[in-house]
């Protein structure tokens, strides 16, 4: 599990947004893995529709499930009208990925964003911040 990690990120997002079938690449490189547990750093690779900065992940593999949360250092969010927006004075919410095994050293699965607040729970709502993602070991 040590190691660096080549991923993509989709929004499952309505056709009228920007951020539809958009793809963002990042880079996960996990430096702790106690045989369940792992934690490490996140980087998207895409400022325009992905989240800048580097972020941390913590994580826990179950057989062949997977699951951990990523937490970017700058907030971003899709608008209403399907725009990103961006405060630099607030972090971003915890970003929640679940998945399976699909070959050896590869995974896949769904992320969403929990709402925290009201407005943030009805935007969510609204607009589904959730989508896919994959990763696969690259070193």
């Amino acid at each position: 599990m040590i190691g660096t990690w080549k991923g993509k990120y989709k929004y499952n997002i309505k056709k009228s947004s920007e951020f539809y079938d958009k793809e963002v690449e990042f880079l996960l490189k996990i430096t702790v893995f106690d045989g369940e547990n792992f934690a490490g750093t996140v980087q998207d690779n895409d400022h325009e529709y992905g989240t800048r900065g580097i972020g941390t992940i913590i994580g826990k593999i179950n057989d062949n499930c997977i699951e951990f949360i990523k937490q970017m250092p700058i907030k971003t969010m899709v608008s209403m009208n399907g725009k990103r927006v961006e405060n630099e004075n607030e972090k971003h919410p915890p970003i929640y990925y679940t998945g399976i095994s699909n070959l050896k050293d590869s995974y896949s699965g769904h992320w969403k964003i929990k709402g925290s607040s009201v407005i943030s729970k009805l935007l969510y709502l609204l607009i589904g911040v959730k989508g896919i993602w994959e990763i696969a070991k690259i070193e």
